[in-house]
């Protein structure tokens, strides 16, 4: 078949909108990616000491595909980093301190200015990977920690290779204050953070609350003198173009940029432009590209100054072309990686912006931003960031649903994660109760959370919760449970080529075949699940208390309550909400698996346990007949069967009322559950072996709360109503979470579904769409992603790349470019769109 007949056949692709000749330069610019003339890779920058590092490793550790790379990353960079001159006082500095006047020194004095032909916002270079800043004592202090034989990245090694997941400090996952750096500019940040200062005794000038506020005023003149030097460019470009209209819009640029961020903004296009440099100096400061440093309700607090713009006359339109540019800005955060491939872009993210959803006192906060956003979004895409985070309700308008159903048919992958209110402040309310922080999280401010990243609810502007930063396969506890605390299969290292003796790990809960019953079965579970949360809990702490001794963020401090308050810095546990998410991987594989436990050895005695265990470790070969029973005649989760979510929900209430009882040592920072598996459901799929619900090695696990693949055989109705039972259900006298809501889960669970495009096709099919989005806002779960996805369209996607190259698919909380994800991921897609499995 030829190229022209095969577009012919397959489904239309979402295209961009009719966008402006300005717009479409800038973003056919964007995606020639490598071969642009410049990108903002990341720029590597040193102390000049010969024991400097500028890479971070401890931000990865939640990316096992970057393992092998660590310490070649290191030296590449070291290798690479530019010296800077520092002044004759720099190492009698705090390292707080001299972390703040480094950033700065290299963002306002060293980075390349740049500004792209019709753009209306600077601001184009910030990924960094600069100094540590550590003397000659604490960097070896911080590689004993580091890459000691007991250090954070052995330790989290071990975890991930011997099937727990991962675990590590990592940066971003927060919406910091950008309603109040607006409100009050720098110069009202500095200026609180001064006084702070002044008011210190002499003593405390001098211990660490002093050098941290002194470090965090040193940055907060960091976005006043970058904006002044991007003015001083816009004032030389506007004297060299003939274009009229150009020199104008670098002329009105140099103006903003003379006023904001250090200023208040007054109108809309000087808001925008000091939300993006705020935001940009997060990711400098953090030394990484933006993971869930996320903009939260943006149509709100944007809100007075795009009423103002357009009653001092702004063409609508032109307030969207302003919102265009912002988009394209924030897609150059993948520049970091740009010969990663060609265009440097993998998924998402996470730089999520929230829309609309519940105001005070129950209003739907919906409003003409609102609209142009989603417009803007509908006219820009097929394109990564920001993504947005549209907040349902059951009151919410149906113009809005009908908006949002709209631009779902058409999208593909939609951009969309649809996150529902009610379930969703059951969540954080529960988590108020259970962290007794009820002072920070109440009735009357809970309306204002956001999620950042991927999907992972948090408040604004105060909250620091770690909400990817622990991994745990949940599956890791039944195999435990197996085989009384041992591993199953040797771990062999491929990297040594060595072969490990299975050792006694998680408690001895004695030999499963001499369980008589499914009770004593069920209690070696929970053993091993106190066992591997508590175990992940002390492999966190390795890595975060590095992070909290030797890299600190300043700037980030600043834009986060509580840190100016304790003169503490963010990564030390400054927020007044300081919280760390364990998120539970492969909760729909763990519950088929004890389903199947249960229904083959204790209910039905289709066979011993014994013989169970032997076809695990056999990966079923030669028990093919066991794995169809398994597969096909267990019970499953996700099908609206009482009996199978009451084990789901027994599983839930387990993992997250221990989860409750950790705490981090270093940093008093409260974990909390979440449910979010990213990637991990696939390639962990190859470090666990066999699982008790017929899944062979290999196979990819269950993604975030989602039934097992091909098990949610009753229809979409069917799965969003176990997903809803399990986090809790509704409770009808009023006495729950949040009016008759209950969430046990205060970060939100990942639950994508996926629909063949057929599903609306038609005005009647999307009417019960709509339906099935009211149904879910009752019944649910705390957020949706929908995939509108044709399997044939995919198949046909991987063997012509170069027909899809911007073909977005959902992942989980995330959208990927669908050439760009590894073979196994698009098989898992294809296989979730075709509802394949079992």
């Amino acid at each position: 078949m030829t190229t022209a007949d095969r577009n012919r056949e397959r489904p239309l692709l979402k295209a961009p909108g009719q966008l402006s000749p300005r717009i479409q330069w800038l973003r056919d610019y964007y995606f020639k990616g490598a071969d642009r003339r410049w990108n903002n890779q990341f720029l590597a920058w040193s102390t000049g000491t010969p024991w400097d590092v500028q890479f971070n490793e401890m931000t990865f550790y939640i990316v096992p595909e970057t393992y092998a790379l660590l310490q070649t990353l290191r030296g590449s960079f070291r290798q690479a980093a530019r010296d800077i001159d520092l002044p004759d006082e720099f190492w009698s500095w705090s390292l707080p301190e001299r972390r703040a006047w480094f950033v700065k020194d290299v963002m306002v004095h060293h980075v390349p200015r740049e500004i792209l032909p019709g753009d209306l916002l600077a601001g184009a270079r910030f990924n960094l990977q600069t100094s540590l800043c550590l003397t000659e004592a604490e960097q070896k202090a911080f590689d004993d920690a580091l890459l000691g034989k007991t250090g954070a990245r052995n330790r989290m090694k071990w975890f991930h290779d011997h099937g727990y997941g991962n675990t590590g400090a990592t940066s971003g996952h927060l919406v910091p204050d950008h309603a109040m750096a607006l409100q009050l500019g720098w110069r009202g940040i500095h200026a609180d953070l001064s006084k702070r200062y002044e008011d210190l005794t002499q003593a405390d000038r001098e211990s660490p609350r002093g050098a941290q506020l002194r470090a965090m005023m040193t940055a907060a003149t960091m976005p006043r003198e970058l904006a002044a030097a991007y003015s001083g460019l816009c004032s030389r470009l506007a004297g060299e173009t003939d274009d009229a209209q150009r020199r104008q819009e670098l002329r009105r640029m140099a103006d903003n940029l003379k006023r904001v961020p250090w200023e208040p903004p007054r109108d809309f296009w000087e808001a925008v432009q000091a939300l993006w440099i705020n935001h940009m100096l997060v990711m400098s400061d953090e030394n990484y590209p933006g993971p869930g440093v996320s903009f939260g309700r943006i149509d709100q607090y944007l809100l007075p100054y795009w009423n103002a713009s357009l009653r001092e006359g702004m063409d609508r339109e032109f307030g969207k072309e302003i919102l265009k540019c912002f988009w394209i800005h924030c897609n150059t955060v993948y520049d970091a990686m740009i010969r990663n491939g060609r265009q440097g872009i993998t998924s998402g993210f996470g730089q999520l912006v929230t829309l609309s959803g519940l105001g005070p006192d129950g209003t739907d906060m919906t409003n003409d931003l609102t609209y142009a956003i989603l417009e803007v979004i509908d006219d820009m895409s097929p394109i990564l960031e920001p993504k947005p985070n549209v907040r349902l309700h059951r009151g919410t308008p149906p113009e809005l649903l009908d908006k949002v159903v709209a631009m779902i048919s058409g999208s593909q992958g939609a951009p969309f994660l649809l996150n529902f209110d009610e379930r969703s402040m059951a969540g954080m309310m529960r988590e108020a109760g259970r962290a007794g922080c009820t002072d920070l999280i109440r009735l009357d401010n809970v309306h204002d959370y956001a999620p950042v990243g991927c999907l992972e609810n948090t408040m604004v502007g105060n909250d620091r919760s770690g909400t990817v930063d622990n991994n745990l396969n949940l599956l890791k506890a039944v195999e435990l449970a197996l085989t009384g605390g041992r591993d199953l299969l040797p771990f062999h290292n491929p990297m040594t080529g060595r072969t490990e003796p299975v050792a006694q790990d998680g408690p001895p809960t004695g030999n499963a075949a001499a369980h008589e019953s499914w009770e004593k079965f069920w209690n070696s579970y929970a053993a091993q699940t106190e066992y591997i949360i508590r175990k992940c809990a002390d492999t966190y702490e390795a890595s975060e208390s590095v992070r909290a001794r030797f890299f600190p963020t300043p700037y980030l401090s600043c834009l986060v309550r509580g840190c100016a308050e304790k003169g503490m810095d963010v990564t030390q546990g400054g927020a007044e909400l300081s919280f760390t998410t364990l998120e539970a991987v492969t909760f729909a594989t763990t519950v088929d698996s004890l389903l199947a436990i249960k229904y083959l050895v204790y209910d039905n005695q289709k066979c011993s346990m014994a013989e169970l265990i032997e076809a695990l470790k056999a990966n079923w070969k030669g028990f093919e007949v066991l794995q169809a029973m398994a597969r096909n005649k267990a019970p499953k989760y996700g099908r609206d069967d009482d009996e199978a979510d009451a084990m789901a929900r027994q599983v839930m209430d387990l993992w997250c009322d221990l989860t409750w009882q950790q705490r981090t040592t270093s940093t008093h920072r409260q974990f909390r559950p979440g449910m979010l598996s990213w990637n991990y459901w696939a390639g962990d799929g190859f470090v666990m072996a066999a699982s008790a619900n017929g899944r062979p090695r290999g196979q990819f696990l269950s993604n975030a709360i989602c039934p097992s693949n091909g098990a949610d055989i009753k229809g979409p109705t069917s799965n969003a109503n176990s997903v809803g039972k399990v986090l809790g259900g509704r409770a009808p006298d009023g006495q729950a979470d949040w009016g008759d809501t209950f969430n046990c889960l205060p970060n939100g669970a990942s639950h994508t579904i996926t629909f063949h495009p057929s599903i609306i096709r038609d005005p009647e099919h999307r009417s019960k769409f709509k339906a099935f989005l009211k149904g879910y806002a009752e019944n649910g779960g705390t957020c949706l992603q929908v995939n509108m996805l044709d399997p044939d369209m995919l198949r046909d996607a991987q063997q012509h790349p170069e027909d899809y190259p911007h073909l977005l698919v959902r992942i989980t909380g995330y959208n990927a470019y669908f050439t760009a994800i590894g073979k196994e991921l698009q098989n898992e897609v294809i296989e979730r769109v075709s509802h394949q499995g079992y």
